[in-house]
């Protein structure tokens, strides 16, 4: 009963608003039910995908490019960057988006309902 009193305390303590709000859900494990915005997750995913795919297609053009003309670029690191850096340029790009895609604020809500 003093649990039940203690809380009841601590959220009428709170201004009115969104601070009593957040004090009555973080009040019982219960209560703690939010939006988690799938369909929006969704779509920042599928976008962060297609971004992925364009620069995967990219470098696949690179490749074949360099295959024909230079393949000695496709097994050297150093040589394509001395020649042009475009694949280096889209890998770090590719890395860039592949941690976005990866990140967990978009993927939060597996965490928190599973």
């Amino acid at each position: 009963m003093i649990w039940v009193f203690l809380i009841i305390f601590i959220v009428e303590e709170c201004p009115e608003g969104y601070p009593r709000l957040a004090a009555l859900l973080d009040s019982d494990e219960n209560f703690m039910l939010y939006r988690r915005f799938g369909f929006l997750q969704a779509r920042i995913l599928l976008n962060k995908q297609d971004q992925l795919r364009e620069l995967e297609k990219q470098l696949d053009r690179e490749d074949k490019v360099d295959m024909k003309k230079d393949p000695g670029v496709l097994k050297s690191r150093e040589k394509d960057v001395a020649v042009n850096g475009r694949r280096k340029r889209i890998l770090i790009e590719i890395e860039e988006h592949f941690k976005e895609y990866g990140n967990p604020a978009l993927t939060i809500s597996h965490k928190v309902f599973s």
